[in-house]
Order: C-alpha cells, then sequence, then structure tokens
C-alpha cells in the first residue's frame, strides 16, 4: 500500500514548490525534467534542505564529488560515482561540494509504471530507495555521463521527434541500472552462496511484509527453515538479528507514516498491526528515542 492511500489529506512538512522541482505530479510538465546540480548552486548554496516529493519519482546522478545526504532520516557519506534511485515520498537532502558534477531526473510515478512494463526486472528496485556505488556502476560510468549530457541536451531542445528521443534515453538508463543492479548479485554470489541468498529472500519478505508487523517464527516458516538457523545464518551474513531488520524495517515504515499523513497516531498503530497505541508507543521510543507526538511535532517545525 503506498503512502497516499493512508488519508486524502497529506502533510507536507519539507516540500518548497518555489525551491524545488513541482512537487505535484499533476503541476509537472512533460515526461521528464532534467537538470545539473551546478544549475541549482544560486538557490540553496550546494545545500538542498530534506524534503520529499508526492507523486514523483527522482534519480540523481552523482559523476565527481563527495556528498553528505540524507536519505529517509539516515545521514550517508556518498562518493562518486553513484546512481541513487528515490521513488515518491522518500525523505532526501543533500549537501554539495562546490562544483558538484552531477544530474537530478525527476518525473511522474505514473510514467515510470509505465516504463517498468518494458522493463520487468526493474521491478524489485524501482519501489524502494536504490543505489550503485564504486565498481558496481564503474563500468558504465563514462557512458552514463555521456547519456545524462545528452538527455539534457535534448530536453532542452526542440529538435523533432524530441519526445521520443527523451523517453529512448531514459530508458537507456534504466538497463544500465538494471545492469549495475545484476552486477552487485552477481558479485554477492561469488561468496558462500546458500547463507546469502537466506537473507536476500528474508529481507525481501521484510521488504514485503513490513506493515503487517509478523514475527521472526512466521518468516522463517515461509522459508523453511528454524528460527534458529535463520538467525544464526542472518547473524553471520549481516552482523545483526532477524528481529533487528524487522523492526528497523517497521520504525522505517512508522517514520513514513506519522510524517506523511495526518492519520492520528492510534490509527497508524493499528494499521501497523500493533495491540495497542500504546505499545507502539513505547516501541517507537525505544529504538528511536522519541515517542511518535514528538517526532510527529519536531518534523513539522522543520517543515515551517
Amino acid at each position: 500500500m503506498s503512502l497516499s492511500q493512508h488519508g486524502s489529506t497529506m502533510h507536507r512538512p519539507y516540500l518548497d514548490r518555489s525551491r524545488y522541482v513541482p512537487g505535484d505530479a499533476s503541476l509537472h510538465v512533460g515526461f521528464l525534467n532534467v537538470e545539473r546540480i551546478a544549475d541549482r548552486r544560486h538557490i540553496h548554496d550546494w545545500r538542498v534542505d530534506a524534503h520529499f516529493h508526492e507523486g514523483l519519482a527522482q534519480l540523481f546522478f552523482f559523476a565527481a564529488g563527495e556528498v553528505t545526504g540524507q536519505i529517509d532520516y539516515e545521514k550517508r557519506r556518498i562518493a562518486s560515482p553513484a546512481l541513487i534511485w528515490m521513488p515518491a515520498l522518500v525523505g532526501h537532502g543533500f549537501d554539495y561540494p562546490k562544483d558538484m558534477v552531477g544530474w537530478v531526473i525527476t518525473l511522474p510515478t505514473t510514467d515510470v509504471v509505465r516504463l517498468a512494463r518494458k522493463l520487468p526486472q526493474a521491478e524489485p528496485w524501482l519501489e524502494r530507495t536504490a543505489m550503485l556505488t564504486g565498481n558496481d556502476l564503474a563500468p558504465h560510468t563514462s557512458s552514463l555521463r555521456r547519456i545524462f549530457e545528452e538527455l539534457e541536451a535534448e530536453s532542452r531542445g526542440s529538435a523533432d521527434a524530441r519526445d521520443i528521443a527523451v523517453e529512448a534515453l531514459f530508458s537507456l538508463i534504466m538497463v544500465k541500472m538494471h545492469r549495475g543492479f545484476a552486477h552487485m548479485a552477481a558479485t554477492s554470489n561469488a561468496a558462500p552462496d546458500r547463507r546469502r541468498d537466506l537473507v536476500r529472500r528474508f529481507e525481501a519478505l521484510v521488504d514485503r511484509d513490513h506493515a503487517t508487523n509478523r514475527p521472526v517464527n512466521d518468516y522463517a516458516a515461509e522459508l523453511n527453515v528454524t528460527p534458529t538457523h535463520l538467525a544464526r545464518t542472518v547473524k553471520a551474513v549481516t552482523g545483526r538479528s532477524p528481529g533487528d531488520i524487522v523492526h528497523d524495517r517497521l520504525i522505517l515504515e512508522s517514520r513514513r507514516q506519522i510524517a506523511f499523513t495526518d492519520q492520528p497516531i492510534a490509527e497508524i498503530a493499528y494499521r501497523l498491526n500493533f495491540s495497542s497505541p500504546s505499545y507502539f508507543s513505547r516501541f517507537f521510543a525505544g529504538l528511536t528515542g522519541e515517542n511518535p507526538t514528538e517526532f510527529r511535532a519536531r518534523i513539522r517545525r522543520q517543515g515551517n
């Protein structure tokens, strides 16, 4: 279920349409918008505060320079080259180095869905934040830079069949991303892989069912392993417990619903399958250091 389905009124704590590309797909003109990060420097002095977009997905390509970022409340240092895919409603903000070389593509999610039908292999990563860096991206960096430059030129021009060219170039970028993720999977498969495969399948189930708040034993049963075997395998591969992974994903969904909807905290608790709002508040506070009401108030103060 998308966050927009949880309520008809969406609180927008970050979005400032006077500073960023339109945050509403209905205001977006054309198939996509592409711009160089350097073209924004006079607006935000190489800084973009945390915000989100409703109905729009974004693709960032950092060709040179190291970026400090915040993606879904998690701080990151991102070394170039890097390709970052963000679906709608993912909170993000960046501090760029001066003279940063890179581009941002913004397009309506309806077009993402349409294009995904042509590349069904992309479905596993299109609905979540996905990142390619380092050796997984290196074979494609030079060609990606040329494609982004050509896409920028086409989108700003008015040549015959412009829209067809723009869509074809973006589709080519999607293919490059798919190949990069395939390379990442092949590299990880070089290690003792029954364990890694089990962890990947477990994480996919958690991502699928995070809102149902399933116990770890249920995941183990679906994976046809014992809870003990799952715990040992996940710990060996990730250094964390299955419960940690389940709880982190549940906290992420909780944060999104608290920040991006106006639903009462109690309703969010029941939607996430907690037995009571008070238990949800204790769970949230225990893992984040603040209760849901405090978190919502802080996020909305930041947006004012």
